[in-house]
Parts: structure tokens; C-alpha cells; sequence
């Protein structure tokens, strides 16, 4: 395995918690840009104050643009604040810090002062008014980071990606952090994205983008996370369309408020702060290494029934359906980035891994999964195992959510199933369509993995670009000539598959997806 995809195999990795498993949103800022700012190519000119970017390849790059106050201190488990101006130009030729976490390398990094994003922009750039797209990156809301380079801006997009913050620093919950926050804690993270969606809305034209035409989108977490943001009231009017790739948030999942109140008490004994006068102070005057160390085994989500998220967000879909057209899809082979295709599990291995994943959840059950998923039908056992956990976890969620969300009268849903196979490298070539793997394609850029993609690859990759492209501006993702991309439709379960050759498809696994929607949430 190269070290490319070492690297990418431990970072996203983390995202897996998510699945086997009110303080208000951004404040506005009003002010206009200074007076004494002009623009150019690599400098524009925020409310703020002036930012210079840096030319990268065929893009500028203007990045650690703070769009909140440093949530340290007193403003820890606080809503973002507006952030501070500045005099003269910044310097935004490089990323800003990334949220405290565990790196790659089981290393602690970063630092509270985060709340940054970055803007990137073509530099052939043919007009102003330029749809807008806002990336929250995964990693189970504990680790990941902003810092991509989307040779897609060269579609006609401006692109934004959002740091936000993390762990528990970002989605604690405690009842004096509720009463503190006006009926609402744990959403800080998620408050941190309304904030970054709102400075886009102030900020984005000085950089050539449309602030009426946003799309904000995420994968694995950040997927989650804005299905979640379907539902959150402040951050409604701040997007015009939405989309999900591999982050589905099933029903019931997500807790009520006193529920993770109750579950975080632990973490206030763990950091001997159960005892303490004043909690919350001792709470705050915890480095943030120490809470990223004792946050190991908690869960980094919101609770439902507060001020800032009043509804379960399937619930909201359910009933009302998306708020915006929504485009959101799944990978093949999800889990092959989790579990090795090469593990050499034989059947005994497989049946076992079966049972134990399913046992819990009533007597015949694994019996049932195994006769759906017979290892003789897949290339081996590991592969059978890897189509199980893709399927109950990721494939048949994202279904169940574009069946609440779909329908008569309601904003357009389109899903996808991504079953690229990498062409170019043989230990990639294994994974199959791998999660994340269909973000390379649709940023355009591969360097992560250190691959050279081929021809058919990169007309893939132009063909994903235009259809975000197109949604992000439309809503629709149809369109230059592409295949056509069909509606999603409840009744037939119409897709489409996203390879070298693209094609409609309906009702993918509808059996196995069919027994999986019967079962309770693990």
C-alpha cells in the first residue's frame, strides 16, 4: 500500500463511528467592505478587511479566512462569534490551523483558534454571479480538515470548504451548557457551519460568487451533517441546494437533548469536573489536548428537541421533504475502505462476523442476512461481508431517506450509486468503489492518493464535475449534452449509476434493502 493511501485509509477511516454505530447559528455581519480596499486577481476585499490568495496551478487560492471569532476561553461551547477586522491586507496564501484531533498517525494536532475557511476560484474565471459550492468535510465529526485543491473551480464555480469545530469541543452536552445557550448545547460544530454558510452569503461576491445560488454539500460526516442542516432553522435561506454523498442519517438515530445530556455526564466526571463550584469554568479551563484525550468512545452528533434542533431530520424529510432539491448517493463498496478485501476470511470467518453483527438485533436474523448475502455469490467471503455492512449501513439508508424525501409537490431529490473501480493502481483497483473515493472525481484532483487517473477517468471526473456544477446552479443536474440523470422517483427507486459509462437504474438491492428497513437501529 502506498503511503498515499495509507494516509487516506487512516483519516477516513474515523468516519465508520458514524455508522456502526440551542445557542443560534452564525451571527450576520453587516458592515460593508473598507473603503480603502481594491480588488484584484489574488487580493478581494471581505467585510472584514482585505485577504491576498496565492495562484496554485490554474486556480487562486485564498485560505484561512476566519469566518468567527477563536471559540477559546469563555467562548468554548458558545455560539460562533462575528470575527474581529483587521487593518491593510491579510495573508491568505496559506490554510489556517486545523480543529483539535488525533492526525493520521495517532499524533494530537491543531488548535481551538480554527474557524477558518477557504475560497478558491479559477483563474479564468468567465463571469461574475458564479454559483457557489460550500464543502463540509467527514471524518466523523472528530477529525478531517479543509484543505483540498478543487480543480473543479474550472467548471465555473467558486469553491468554499469549512473547518468547523470537533470531538467534544464541537458537540458536548450538558444542562448547564443548554440553559447557558437559551435551550440548546451540543451543536456547536453545526452552529459553526451556519456561521460559515452566513459568511458566504455576506462575503462570496467579492470573490465572483452568487450568494443566491449556494450549494452546500458533504461526505461521510459532513454528509450527516448537512442532512442535518436540512432541519436546523438558522440555516435556512443560506443554501439553494443540498447534497449527501455516503452520510445518510437514518430515523431515530440521532438522540434527544436530556438523552446526551445524560450520556455526557461521564465526560464532565472524566475531567474531574464533576465536583468543581463552577462547572462550566472548569470545564473551560481544560486545555484541549486533555478533552481530545478523554473524548475516545463518545459520539459527535446533535440531539433533537432543542432550541437550535427542534426535529429528527429523517422526521422533517418525512414530512415535509427537503427544503431545497437535494442530490445524495452511495458507494458500492463503502466498507472496503474498513474491512480488507485481502483479509483471507473464509466462510466460517464471514458467518461468524455475520451473527455477531446481528444477533443483537433479534433471534433468525443473521440467518436471514446470510441467505440474502450467500458468500458463494460474491468474489469471496470478505467481499460478501464488505456488501453486507455497505448495504445495512450506507446503501438502504440513503434509499430510506430518498423515499421520506421524494414526492408530489416537494423539491426534487437525485440519487446516485458511484461503482467506479480505480483503473490505474492495483492496491486501489481491490477496494472497489471504496468510500470517499468518488470526492477525487468530483474535485478533480488525485494528489491525495498520489495517482494518475486515465483517459476514461478523467472524462469520468469531467462528467461528475458537470453534473455538480449543474445542480449547484440549477438544481438540476442535467443538462451539456450528459446522460440523463432521472428524478428520483419512490415508486421505481430510479438512480443513476455514476462509472466510465453512466446509465439510469432502478430498484438497486430493494430486496435485501427491503428486509433491512424492518430491522431496529443498532
Amino acid at each position: 500500500m502506498n503511503s498515499g493511501l495509507r494516509i487516506l485509509v487512516s483519516l477516513l477511516a474515523l468516519t465508520i463511528v458514524l455508522y456502526v454505530v440551542g445557542c443560534g447559528g452564525g451571527s450576520s455581519i453587516t458592515q460593508p467592505p473598507p473603503a480603502t480596499c481594491q480588488s484584484t486577481a489574488t487580493i478581494k476585499c471581505t467585510r472584514s478587511g482585505a485577504v491576498q490568495g496565492v495562484g496554485i496551478r490554474t486556480l487562486y487560492a485564498f485560505r484561512g479566512i476566519p469566518y468567527a471569532a477563536p471559540p477559546v476561553g469563555n467562548l468554548r461551547w458558545k455560539a460562533p462569534q462575528p470575527p474581529g477586522s483587521w487593518k491593510g491586507t491579510r495573508d491568505a496564501s496559506n490554510f489556517g490551523k486545523v480543529c483539535p484531533q488525533f492526525d493520521f498517525s495517532g499524533r494530537l494536532v491543531g488548535d481551538e483558534d480554527c474557524l477558518t475557511l477557504n475560497v478558491y476560484i479559477s483563474q479564468n474565471a468567465p463571469s461574475q454571479n458564479l454559483p457557489v459550492m460550500v464543502f463540509v468535510h467527514g471524518g466523523s465529526n472528530s477529525a478531517g480538515d479543509a484543505q483540498i485543491l478543487p480543480a473543479i473551480v474550472a467548471q465555473g464555480v467558486v469553491m468554499v470548504t469549512v473547518q468547523y469545530r470537533l470531538g467534544m469541543l464541537g458537540f458536548f452536552a450538558n444542562p448547564l451548557l443548554t440553559t447557558e445557550g437559551g435551550g440548546s448545547s451540543a451543536h456547536y460544530g453545526l452552529a459553526d457551519q451556519v456561521a460559515a454558510l452566513q459568511w458566504v452569503h455576506n462575503n462570496i461576491a467579492a470573490f465572483g460568487g452568487d450568494p443566491q445560488h449556494v450549494m452546500l454539500f458533504g461526505q461521510s460526516a459532513g454528509g450527516w451533517d448537512v442532512q442535518t442542516l436540512l432541519a436546523i432553522p438558522s440555516a435556512q435561506g443560506l443554501f439553494s441546494v443540498a447534497g449527501d454523498e455516503s452520510g445518510p442519517v437514518p430515523a431515530g438515530r440521532l438522540p434527544d437533548l436530556s438523552t446526551l445530556e445524560a450520556a455526557d455526564q461521564s465526560f464532565v466526571s472524566a475531567a474531574g469536573c464533576s465536583g468543581a463550584a463552577d462547572v462550566l469554568a472548569c470545564m473551560r479551563a481544560l486545555s484541549a489536548n486533555t478533552i481530545v484525550n478523554l473524548q475516545t468512545g463518545y459520539r459527535f452528533y446533535s440531539a433533537i428537541g432543542s432550541a437550535f434542533l427542534p426535529t429528527d431530520p429523517f422526521v422533517a424529510l418525512q414530512q415535509n421533504g427537503s427544503p431545497v432539491p437535494l442530490l445524495i448517493g452511495s458507494n458500492r463498496e463503502e466498507f472496503a475502505l474498513f474491512e480488507s478485501p485481502n483479509s483471507g476470511m473464509d466462510n466460517n470467518g464471514y458467518i461468524a462476523a455475520v451473527h455477531q453483527r446481528f444477533d443483537p438485533l433479534g433471534a433468525g436474523v443473521a440467518n436471514q442476512v446470510l441467505s440474502l448475502y450467500p458468500s458463494s455469490a460474491f468474489i469471496s467471503p470478505a467481499y460478501a461481508l464488505i456488501a453486507v455492512d455497505t448495504d445495512f449501513n450506507f446503501t438502504c439508508e440513503t434509499r430510506n431517506i430518498a423515499r421520506a424525501a421524494s414526492g408530489t409537490n416537494r423539491q426534487p431529490v437525485w440519487r446516485y450509486l458511484y461503482t467506479h473501480t480505480i483503473e490505474n493502481s492495483t492496491a486501489l483497483h481491490s477496494l472497489g468503489a471504496f468510500h470517499a473515493q468518488e470526492l477525487f472525481f468530483v474535485f478533480g484532483d488525485f494528489s491525495g492518493i498520489n495517482y494518475t487517473p486515465t483517459g476514461s477517468e478523467t472524462t469520468l471526473s469531467a462528467d461528475m464535475m458537470g453534473y455538480w456544477v449543474r445542480f449547484a446552479a440549477t438544481g438540476n443536474p442535467n443538462g451539456g449534452g450528459a446522460i440523463n440523470w432521472p428524478r428520483y422517483d419512490a415508486t421505481n427507486d430510479a438512480m443513476l449509476q455514476i462509472d466510465d459509462n453512466q446509465v439510469g437504474l432502478n430498484g438497486y438491492k430493494n430486496i435485501q434493502c427491503d428486509y433491512f428497513s424492518t430491522l431496529p437501529q443498532p
